[in-house]
């Protein structure tokens, strides 16, 4: 199918029906059709802009009238007027925008560069493409592309250039292969190559550093801030490991899936990952004469009438049961109430403090805080399920947490033939009930019986360290 003919009615366009070969075709005409009318509608704007149109109609300016005229944000219209303006002055690069060879983005990194170039009239010379140190870069493979992010610009455009040109033309070459988001970068190091590097700015300024973690009215907590260079690729070299994506499996003869989280869903469990280690560590400041860690309070009877989470539907009853006849919510220092179930997968690895109560509320005694699970038991633990048990995991042992299969709180012992390790991940699938576990007296290890939209007969499925070793009929 021809594309024009597409675009006279798009809705009708039956996609499902087209071959493969054709989408891998249409599609990137079509982008570079997209990139061209954007090009357009830039050019079309800046004649509203010069002509006062949009004021004679009674908007107050260009922007605010092309944000009445369709649903861009006031700032999203601003940036294409402005651009509109930016390219007025530099022919060549809009030449570019208009054949559809660069895209938005990269022609507003183009011209930003531009509007930073000193002297943008003064010929381009060979000396001008050096460093604070004087030493210039040479195009030392041959490919016609200056070493380095942006040394040798003008090595690529001759000497007939004014430095602006040279420029524009050395961004619109990168162009070719790179995304904004490189290209940016390759920008800015030109910027310091031409102007020098800045004392302090303010990508490097860590005064300027923010952080807001708030506690929402429901009971989430919401991040935003930003953080300077240093500091952020810090923390984006301690996510890139934690958050890459992570197979599961999904059904009993061991393949294994792709991973359901977005990015953002893997770059916020690898923040709490890390956050959960540092508590962990005992390195942190001590907080009112304790080192910080999470404080959950609950009622013992409460916790113990949770219920047995092997059965899913005897879950939903005692669940039932106990919301009846609790005395109050269990609670969180800084977020307050939380639900049961929370609270009893925290209480699978914790240490313990027993507090007795009168009947106002008021404590009167406060025992001995113990571990659920002491140190030797967890090296057991760690030396037998080598990281975490749930099948297609494997994550490394200082990441899991101990699960009791039969909840200390209901009277399950805390030793080898009621305990298992789980990642955070997998063991909140566990306590939500759907996949469940036990110990087998035959071989002592964990087996995991998955849902019946998995596999109907739910037949049991090694540990993710035995699925190697063992064999079972099919």
């Amino acid at each position: 199918m021809d594309l024009n003919e597409m675009l006279t009615a798009p809705p009708d366009v039956a996609a499902w029906q087209l071959a493969d070969a054709e989408l891998l075709r249409l599609i990137p005409e079509l982008s570079l059709r997209m990139r061209r009318l954007e090009a357009l509608r830039v050019r079309l704007m800046h004649q509203v802009d010069q002509r006062c149109v949009a004021e004679q109609v009674g908007a107050s300016s260009p922007g605010n009238w092309l944000a009445g005229a369709t649903t861009l944000t006031p700032g999203q219209a601003n940036k294409i007027v402005k651009l509109g303006r930016e390219l007025a002055k530099h022919p060549e690069v809009a030449a570019a925008f208009d054949a559809g060879e660069t895209d938005y983005d990269q022609i507003r990194v183009i011209v930003e560069l531009l509007n930073k170039v000193p002297d943008p009239d003064a010929p381009a010379r060979s000396g001008d493409d050096t460093a604070d140190d004087g030493t210039a870069e040479t195009d030392s493979e041959g490919d016609g592309e200056p070493d380095g992010d942006g040394d040798g610009v003008f090595d690529i455009v001759g000497t007939d250039a004014t430095r602006t040109e040279a420029c524009a033309r050395y961004l619109l070459y990168a162009a070719r292969t790179e995304d904004s988001t490189v290209l940016a970068r390759r920008a800015k190091a030109l910027d310091q190559i031409l102007n020098g590097d800045k004392k302090n700015p303010d990508s490097e300024n860590t005064e300027l550093n923010e952080f807001h973690a708030s506690p929402g009215l429901g009971g989430r907590v919401h991040l935003k801030g930003h953080l300077d260079a240093a500091s952020g690729e810090a923390l984006l070299t301690a996510l890139s490991a934690l958050s890459k994506p992570r197979p599961g499996a999904d059904n009993r003869d061991g393949q294994t899936s792709k991973d359901q989280r977005t990015p953002a869903q893997r770059r916020a469990d690898a923040l709490t990952h890390i956050i959960r280690n540092f508590l962990d560590s005992g390195q942190a400041p001590s907080e009112g004469g304790e080192r910080p860690h999470i404080n959950v309070f609950v009622d013992a009877d409460d916790l113990a009438a949770t219920t047995d989470e092997h059965n899913h539907h005897e879950r939903h009853h005692n669940r039932d049961r106990h919301y009846g006849r609790r005395r109050g919510p269990a609670w969180m220092p800084w977020l307050g109430p939380i639900s049961l179930d929370l609270a009893a997968r925290i209480s699978c690895d914790a240490d313990i403090t027993p507090i007795t109560m009168d009947t106002d509320g008021n404590p009167i005694d406060v025992g001995r805080t113990t571990r659920l699970i002491p140190r030797k038991l967890r090296r057991a633990l760690n030396s037998r399920d080598c990281g975490c048990a749930f099948p297609g995991c494997g994550r490394p042992a200082a990441w899991t947490e101990g699960h009791h299969i039969q909840h200390w709180s209901n009277g399950g012992p805390t030793n080898l033939s009621n305990l298992v390790l789980l990642c955070r991940f997998h063991h909140t699938t566990i306590h939500r009930g759907d996949w469940t576990v036990h110990i087998s007296k035959d071989d002592g290890h964990p087996w995991f019986t998955p849902p019946p939209w998995i596999d109907p007969r739910r037949q049991p499925v090694p540990a993710h360290n035995r699925r190697n070793q063992l064999t079972f009929a099919a």
